[in-house]
């Protein structure tokens, strides 16, 4: 019987383990803007390649399970940036994240990358559009 439990344990976490998303922000600030638009763009650029001045004022990450696709987890980062008041994303990275499941016996099985961490900085302009 314990055995039984040992496995559904491990099956339903493995199973939450590959299928959540969960997303942050921390921001750089104290003070609070006001969110954009669900339908404001929040466009992604790398920070050697942006030519106006901008302000980091935070960063928003997701923590994804491999059935996530790359757009959906990018979105849920661009409406974090919305929510945070940003124009835009900066320096987009994805990083593996492997997992480790308890086994009945009290070990740990090591189940590979299983999810993938996904970060950001989300910036506002300084000056109006160039």
């Amino acid at each position: 019987m314990k055995s039984y439990i040992g496995i559904a344990s491990t099956l339903l976490l493995s199973s939450v383990l590959l299928g959540c998303m969960s997303v942050k922000s921390i921001p750089y600030e104290t003070t609070t803007r006001p969110a954009k638009a669900d339908t404001y763009a929040i466009e992604i650029y790398e920070s050697k390649d942006i030519k106006r001045p901008y302000k980091v004022v935070g960063i928003v990450q997701a923590n994804a399970g491999k059935r996530h696709s790359v757009a959906d987890t990018i979105e849920k980062l661009r409406a974090e940036a919305r929510r945070m008041g940003g124009d835009a994303l900066i320096d987009l990275t994805n990083q593996p994240i492997g997992v480790g499941l308890p086994t009945s016996s009290g070990g740990m099985i090591y189940s590979g990358h299983v999810r993938e961490l996904w970060k950001a900085k989300v910036i506002v302009w300084e000056s109006p559009n160039q």
